[in-house]
C-alpha cells in the first residue's frame, strides 16, 4: 500500500515552478515609462514640469506595466514628484563633480593639423615607418577602428606619410584642422560626463568637432580651422567662469 502511495507520488505530472512576473508597481512602472524619455527626463532634473499634466499622459502606459484596467493618477504624480528629487540629487551630484574636473582643466591649441583616414588593409605596412615619425612630429595622433586608421598630424608629418603611402589608399584628407588640447586632471577617468558637457557646449554654440581622441587624462578635439578661435574661447570662457564660481562659493563658505 505504501508502495502504491509512494509510485503515485513519484508519477504525477510536476507542476510548472516558473512563477509568473509579478505586475509593477506604480511607482516603478512610472520610472521605466519616464526612463524611455530623455526630454522629459531633463525636464525632471531641472523641476520644470508639471506634474499633473504628465501623470495624465503615461496613466494608460501605467496602468498596463502594473497589469490593471486603471490607476489613481495621484499615485502617478506622488512617484513622479519622488523620482523627479533622486533625478535633481543625483544631477546636482554629477554636475559639482563635472564642474571642479573643468575648472581645473587647462586648454592648448594646435593649429595647421590634418586628419588622413587609411585603409586598414595597407596601414600595417607602414605603422613602423610612420611611428618613427613621432620623434620628428610636432603633433601626431593614431587610432583604430574597425575598419579604417585615422591619424591626425601636422602638415609637414603628413607630406612626410604621403610620401610612405599611395595615394590610393588613403580614403580621406581634412585640411585647415586645429586641436584643442583639453588637459585635465586625473579624475577625468572616474567621472562620467565631462565628454557630454564639453561636446554639449560646443554644439550650443554651433561649432562641430571632426575628431574626438581620448589619451588619459588629454582630450583632444579636432575642428575646422576657421572655427578655432572660437572654440577655444567657448571653452576658456567656460572653464574661467566655472573658476570664479568655485572661488566665489568656496569665500561664501
Amino acid at each position: 500500500m505504501i508502495l502504491k502511495e509512494m509510485i503515485k507520488v513519484e508519477g504525477k505530472t510536476p507542476t510548472n515552478s516558473t512563477q509568473p512576473e509579478k505586475p509593477l508597481s506604480v511607482a516603478e512602472a512610472s520610472r521605466q515609462i519616464i526612463n524611455t524619455k530623455p526630454s522629459v527626463m531633463d525636464c525632471l532634473k531641472q523641476g520644470v514640469v508639471n506634474f499633473s499634466a504628465l501623470a495624465e499622459s503615461i496613466k494608460d502606459q501605467v496602468a498596463a506595466l502594473c497589469g490593471r484596467k486603471s490607476v489613481n493618477v495621484d499615485s502617478i504624480k506622488m512617484a513622479l514628484m519622488r523620482y523627479a528629487e533622486e533625478l535633481r540629487r543625483k544631477r546636482q551630484t554629477l554636475e559639482q563633480q563635472v564642474s571642479k574636473i573643468l575648472e581645473r582643466s587647462i586648454l592648448e591649441l594646435k593649429n595647421d593639423v590634418a586628419v588622413l583616414t587609411i585603409s586598414h588593409s595597407l596601414f600595417p605596412i607602414y605603422i613602423d615607418k610612420i611611428v618613427k615619425l613621432v620623434e620628428s612630429s610636432r603633433f601626431l595622433q593614431v587610432t583604430q577602428s574597425t575598419s579604417v586608421f585615422t591619424v591626425v598630424t601636422d602638415l609637414k608629418t603628413k607630406s612626410k606619410i604621403l610620401e610612405l603611402l599611395d595615394k590610393k589608399n588613403i580614403l580621406e584628407i581634412l585640411e585647415d584642422q586645429s586641436a584643442i588640447i583639453i588637459i585635465s586632471p586625473p579624475q577625468i577617468i572616474e567621472v562620467p560626463g565631462v565628454i557630454s558637457y564639453i561636446t554639449d557646449l560646443l554644439a550650443e554654440n554651433n561649432i562641430n568637432i571632426t575628431q574626438i581622441i581620448s589619451c588619459y587624462t588629454d582630450t583632444i578635439l579636432i575642428v575646422k580651422r576657421n572655427e578655432a578661435l572660437r572654440a577655444y574661447k567657448t571653452l576658456e570662457d567656460r572653464i574661467l567662469f566655472l573658476r570664479k564660481l568655485a572661488s566665489q562659493l568656496g569665500e561664501a563658505l
